[in-house]
Formats: C-alpha cells, structure tokens, sequence
C-alpha cells in the first residue's frame, strides 16, 4: 500500500524540482547568457543526481570530460 501513495508524491516532488529549475532558467536567462551557465551546471548535476548510484560516477566523469573539452577550446580560440 504504501508503493500506492509514495509513486504520486515521488512525481509531485519532481515536478515541483523540475518546475523550480525551470523558473530559475528562466529568471537567469532575461539577465544574459553568463548568468545562465550556473543554472545549467546546477540543473546537470541534478540530472546525474536522479541517476542510479551505478552510473553515477561514469556519468559526471563524462561531464567533465565535456567541459573540459569546452574550457581547452575557448582557451586555444
């Protein structure tokens, strides 16, 4: 019985996630771009957060491998 009320309340809460960082993308983008990139970082490791323990780690080591890949661009550029 207790799968019946813990589902609904698990999918509120994560509306209620999603709905937040929505609002926060919003808010961070009508102050430009460079505000945004906070949010988006925030938002990512939300994403890895609400992964299975088990790929966690493969996950966010990829991630920064991205970023890393990003931040050695723009500095080469």
């Amino acid at each position: 019985m207790a799968t019946r009320t813990r589902r609904p309340r698990q999918a509120e809460r994560q509306a209620r996630s999603a709905q937040h960082l929505g609002d926060r993308r919003r808010a961070a983008e009508a102050q430009g771009p460079i505000t945004v990139l906070p949010v988006a970082v925030d938002q990512l490791r939300a994403a890895i957060a609400r992964l299975p323990e088990s790929r966690r780690a493969d996950v966010a080591a990829k991630a920064i491998q991205v970023l890393d890949q990003l931040r050695q661009s723009i500095a080469e550029s």
